[in-house]
């Protein structure tokens, strides 16, 4: 994996996390904006054919 792939795939985690723990404490600005985060970055990852479907979905879910 090259470092944008890495990069990508880390950001994408942290973002995950960050609404999770946003859903956890009920901040509804944050989870607004995380879910912005992420559709962004996924945005990113289809435009360069960057395979994020690995994991991340069952991550989403659980968020």
């Amino acid at each position: 994996m090259n470092e944008f792939m890495t990069t990508l795939h880390l950001r994408i985690y942290d973002a995950l996390e960050s609404l999770r723990r946003a859903r956890d404490v009920g901040d509804q600005d944050l989870v607004a904006a995380q879910a912005g985060e992420i559709e962004d970055l996924v945005e990113i990852a289809a435009r360069h054919g960057v395979d994020i479907d690995c994991g991340y979905r069952r991550l989403a879910h659980a968020a």
